[in-house]
Formats: structure tokens, C-alpha cells, sequence
């Protein structure tokens, strides 16, 4: 009788790490560095796992420092996603070491519109002694472009089927359900933009160009160039003209930018003004996210423009 019984535990715990092994390859580990990625990704895994996600809190994407703990995230994982070096600079460390089949860099994917910052001349950096041509340099914004997530969304699922092959059909199933969304979402925000085709705005750095080009917005006056330029008095006086003299109403900058910045640059001047969080930090991790965001920012840059 203790033997059978002895013999029925030591099958029923055989039994339990087989099918534990089983539901273990059928769920990858899948890392996204920011939120509007990893809502996407999100989507895609729905009903199979929930992917991780590195970048929680509010600090900037390109400065953040990883914690040990998303180290070993990183090493364990099956795919870590990114928007690229340019963009993510404290995951370049963690990440060179990895493999071409776990690392995945979207800005690397041949079919994106991958924009430029849009700058004429050479601006001084923060620290005065370096300076960058900021129009050889990529914006990395590239999420702010619904048809860039739907090209994103395809080569993502690709991969996914790849790592995890057993789950294609729920993989299938659930980006057609994201292209429907992200079709939907286009056109509601079409509609909602385009009494404000080639309006002109003021913008503290160039960080909504793809928002803009999506529908089609008049060219900004801009202030700083890039992300951490220093606001200095001639840049401060000239961007103030310029936005007198061509009558511009809305002013948008990013969550990142001081208060006491903004009301400079605005006092005197007829200036709506636009603070965006282009990141959706606000919003909780998951499927919706980046769905809440563009809406978002669509109903305050329409705001701002009215």
C-alpha cells in the first residue's frame, strides 16, 4: 500500500514538471524597453504571457540607469526589444552582449520612415564645448507614427513565431486584431487633425515630427534642437520673434522641460501651451497604452491649435 502510494507521488511530481516544462516553452520571455513598444508587444502576446518592461518610472529614456535586477531580466530573456542605441543609451551596455536572435533594434528594421532632426545650422551642446549637426541625426520618436507601429507589429509578431512557434496561431490571430485597432485609431485621429493641416506651431525640441508629418501640420518654429540643449538668451530672443511674427498660438514641449522655461519663452506672446508625456508614463503598462497616448496627445495638440 506505502509503495503504491509512493509510486503515484513520484508520477504525479513527473507528471508536474513535464507539463511545467511544456507551459514553459509556450511562454517566452520577452523584455520591451519603453511603454508604447511594449503596449504594442503587449497586444501581440495577449493570452500567452505578458512581456516585461524596463523603463516604469519617469525618467528620460535616454539617460535612465538599469538596475541590476533588469540585468539578469535582460540575460534570461528570449527578446528584448529596443528602439535602438541612439535612443536607449543605458541599454547599451547591458545589451551589446547579446545575440542577434534575442536582441531586437527597431530602428534597424529596413521598411520605417525614419526621420531626421531638422536642423540648418550647428547648435552649441549643453556643455558648450562640443557641437552636434543635429540633422545627421535620427529621430528616434518613431512610434509617434501609427503606420510605423503597424510595420513594427508585422516584424515583431514575425519574431515571436520564431522564438515560439507553438503559439502561432494565437500570434495571428491577435495581430489582426491590433491592425484593426491601429486602423481604427488612424482614422479617428485623421479625421480629428485635419482641420489643422499646415497650421504652424512653437515646439521646445523637435520630438512630435512624426505626429505632425502624420498629419500634416505646418512646419514649427524650434526652439532647442534636441533633447538637452541648453536654452540659451539669443536662442530664447530669436525663437520669440519668430513665433511673433508668424503669429504662432500654440507652444507644446515635453514633460521633461522646466516650467520656468516655458512662462520665459511665452510671456509676452499670445501662447497657448501643450506639456506632453510622449512616453505615456502616466498611463498603466498593457494593450491600451499606446492607444490612451496618441489619443491623447491628438486631443492637446488640437486643444493647443484651436
Amino acid at each position: 500500500m506505502r509503495h503504491a502510494m509512493k509510486s503515484r507521488l513520484i508520477i504525479s511530481l513527473v507528471l508536474l514538471l513535464v507539463f511545467k516544462n511544456i507551459n514553459a516553452q509556450s511562454a517566452p520571455i520577452v523584455v520591451a524597453s519603453i511603454k508604447p513598444i511594449h503596449s504594442i508587444v503587449s497586444s501581440l502576446m495577449e493570452g500567452i504571457e505578458s512581456p516585461e518592461l524596463l523603463l516604469k518610472s519617469n525618467n528620460s529614456a535616454h539617460t535612465f540607469h538599469i538596475k541590476p535586477s533588469q540585468i539578469r531580466v535582460i540575460e534570461n530573456a528570449d527578446l528584448v526589444i529596443s528602439i535602438g542605441d541612439e535612443f536607449e543609451i543605458g541599454l547599451r551596455k547591458a545589451l551589446k552582449n547579446l545575440n542577434d536572435s534575442t536582441r531586437f533594434e527597431i530602428v534597424k528594421l529596413n521598411n520605417l520612415k525614419i526621420l531626421k532632426y531638422r536642423a540648418d545650422k550647428i547648435y552649441e551642446t549643453s556643455d558648450q564645448e562640443n557641437q552636434i549637426d543635429e540633422s545627421e541625426i535620427n529621430d528616434m520618436h518613431l512610434w509617434l507614427d501609427i503606420d510605423n507601429m503597424k510595420k513594427i507589429s508585422s516584424h515583431i509578431h514575425s519574431k515571436l513565431i520564431d522564438i515560439d512557434p507553438r503559439n502561432k496561431q494565437k500570434y495571428n490571430k491577435n495581430l489582426d486584431l491590433l491592425t484593426l485597432r491601429l486602423d481604427s485609431l488612424q482614422a479617428e485621429l485623421e479625421k480629428q487633425m485635419l482641420p489643422f493641416a499646415a497650421k504652424t506651431y512653437g515646439t521646445y525640441s523637435d520630438t512630435i515630427q512624426y505626429f505632425e508629418n502624420s498629419y500634416n501640420l505646418g512646419r514649427p518654429v524650434i526652439v532647442t534642437p534636441y533633447h538637452g540643449a541648453r536654452l540659451s538668451i539669443n536662442r530664447t530672443l530669436a525663437s520669440k520673434n519668430t513665433m511673433n511674427d508668424l503669429k504662432v498660438s500654440c507652444l507644446i514641449y515635453g514633460n521633461e522641460v522646466r516650467k520656468s522655461q516655458i512662462s520665459v519663452l511665452s510671456e509676452g506672446l499670445n501662447l497657448k501651451t501643450a506639456e506632453l508625456d510622449i512616453l505615456g508614463q502616466e498611463f498603466n503598462p498593457g494593450p491600451d497604452l499606446y492607444f490612451k497616448l496618441m489619443k491623447k496627445i491628438a486631443n492637446q495638440v488640437a486643444s493647443c491649435l484651436e
